[in-house]
């Protein structure tokens, strides 16, 4: 029986983001390679599937009108559907069409793809870690001394400062939305007036926060209300003060 601690750290850019992989858990360094080997090619061959940077991926040919969205694959469906109704039940503050009118489903499918990538991890036995996607965070367990997965949160004006912490409840997701370290990806954004630079959910699952993150920063200062009427899912805003 495997009873040493192992921690461990793996990096890697994918999804036109960096991501990354902590493990602190009771394993074989070989597991956690592996583990952690799974985790990225899943995120590859998604990236391959969604990117509009890559010519021949699913959404550049829908894009293109070489594929309708109806024929494409069941997971570009599946995200489809996602997409479709958090704008509707966000009133149109998360679309997943840029202003032009083309298809862009990554405020969604970012968190899609890293949630489902973390199974490959409990499916290769780990139980304590996280992983990282642009920031956005999806954990398992604890660290090995017992305490929860704490997230920091980058002050929205310097990438390179920490404005608060946050402890993450076990097997939880933290995501947060802004213009800080991505740049302007955000489309529907609010009005500047009211001074929300960055937005931060907290919940089970991290598709869903990853989502919400970016309607309600593009709300402003509705957001916070619109995000708690889900169960389970918290949030929080950063502003210039």
């Amino acid at each position: 029986m495997i009873t040493k601690t192992r921690r461990a750290k793996f990096t890697a850019k994918v999804m036109g983001t960096g991501a990354s992989l902590h493990v602190d858990d009771a394993c074989d360094a070989l597991t956690i390679e592996e583990a952690w080997h799974a985790v990225y090619a899943f995120m590859q061959e998604h990236e391959q599937q969604f990117s509009t940077f890559i010519y021949d991926s699913e959404i550049s040919r829908i894009n293109r009108g070489d594929l309708h969205v109806l024929d494409a694959s069941s997971e570009v469906m599946e995200v489809f559907d996602a997409c479709t109704w958090l704008q509707h039940s966000s009133n149109g503050a998360f679309s997943a069409f840029r202003p032009d009118g083309s298809l862009d489903p990554a405020g969604f499918v970012k968190g899609w793809v890293a949630e489902r990538a973390s199974r490959c991890l409990a499916e290769c036995g780990l139980s304590n870690w996280y992983l990282s996607v642009g920031g956005d965070i999806q954990t398992s367990g604890r660290q090995a001394n017992g305490e929860l997965w704490r997230a920091g949160i980058v002050d929205p004006y310097d990438t390179s400062r920490i404005r608060c912490y946050v402890d993450v409840p076990e097997n939880w997701a933290v995501a947060t939305s802004g213009t800080g370290a991505r740049g302007n990806h955000i489309w529907n954004v609010h009005d500047e007036s009211q001074n929300v630079k960055s937005f931060t959910v907290i919940g089970p699952h991290l598709m869903w926060a990853d989502a919400f993150a970016t309607a309600g920063f593009a709300m402003g200062a509705t957001g916070i209300d619109w995000v708690e009427k889900f169960p389970d899912y918290t949030a929080f805003s950063l502003s210039s003060n």
